[in-house]
């Protein structure tokens, strides 16, 4: 049982960076776009080779390793520095709601994701920005998953401050703790999605589980919605389809596909595990082996 959780932490943690470089060079296409047959980690994402991943996996990169370096402790003000030194550096892809939160914390400012909702507003305020990166909480939280509905909003608020995307940050942890755990993948995501059926967004998440790129496009001019995100990851693994298949279809609906596909790749690999992940796609995956051993840290804190 330990080595089954192990490979689904290592699973979940490698998957998402590969489904977020699988996904980098179509990020924005409307599926029309997206070529068929799909390449895979052939293209260059904004001039930089194939296998380069995003800010989907630099964020997430700081999560789990601020879990691995405090014991698997959630210590939000750890992550928050972890974030605003990334962005020290000048990143060549940083989400808007993001960037403005952090540049709102550097000045100080508490809450700071709470002053750019109140200036913005809900209309532009429930980007997948904070979904995209939470899958390494759920990943650490698989023994304890309550810990998850404190947990997971105060790391959406981190960035994101609308209620919705706490609710997809709350529903999708919750699905990867099960998975990592050895659940079914279909009662797994039912029961994430139950979870969440009161809050903020919680049954438009439903809907979009369902007819997330079927009844309701993803590709169109609210591609970043973070239920958009959370949807269609939490389709594509509740309906049990294979690690490679199931990126492959989120990718082929266009939108937001890096991020689209970072979540789902958290996902499948946590369903299917490390040895899922195709051997020629992580060969091309940027720093792959030092994100593996990250992956195998962070497993050892979880068995």
């Amino acid at each position: 049982m330990d080595e089954d959780i192990r490979e689904g932490v290592a699973g979940s943690v490698v998957g998402l960076a590969i489904g977020d470089a699988l996904g980098a060079p179509f990020e924005f296409r409307r599926r029309t776009d997206i070529p068929n047959p799909q390449p895979a980690f052939e293209l260059p994402w904004i001039g930089l080779p194939p296998g380069t991943w995003t800010d989907d996996t630099a964020l997430a990169r700081n999560l789990w390793t601020s879990l691995i370096e405090n014991a698997g402790a959630f210590v939000a003000g750890d992550v928050l520095e972890k974030h605003l030194a990334w962005l020290a550096t000048d990143p060549p892809d940083v989400g808007n709601q993001t960037r403005l939160a952090l540049l709102e914390a550097r000045r100080g400012t508490p809450e700071a994701s709470r002053a750019v909702f109140e200036r913005r507003g809900p209309e532009v305020s429930a980007g997948n920005g904070s979904v995209m990166y939470c899958s390494p909480l759920g990943v650490a939280r698989a023994r304890d998953p309550e810990r998850l509905f404190v947990e997971a909003p105060a790391l959406s608020r981190l960035t994101h401050w609308d209620e919705r995307c706490a609710t997809a940050c709350l529903a999708v942890t919750l699905a990867v703790a099960a998975l990592v755990r050895g659940d079914e993948p279909e009662p797994a995501v039912v029961s994430a999605v139950d979870a969440v059926l009161d809050r903020e967004g919680g049954e438009e998440l439903e809907y979009l589980v369902g007819e997330a790129g079927r009844a309701r496009p993803i590709d169109g001019p609210g591609m970043g919605f973070t239920l958009f995100t959370a949807g269609i990851a939490l389709q594509v693994v509740g309906e049990g389809l294979g690690f490679e298949a199931g990126l492959r279809r989120v990718v082929s609906l266009g939108g937001d596909t890096d991020t689209n596909a970072a979540v789902a790749g958290a996902l499948l690999g946590a369903r299917h595990g490390r040895a899922a992940i195709p051997p020629a796609w992580f060969d091309r995956l940027a720093d792959g082996e030092a994100i593996d051993a990250e992956a195998r840290a962070l497993a050892s804190l979880v068995v």
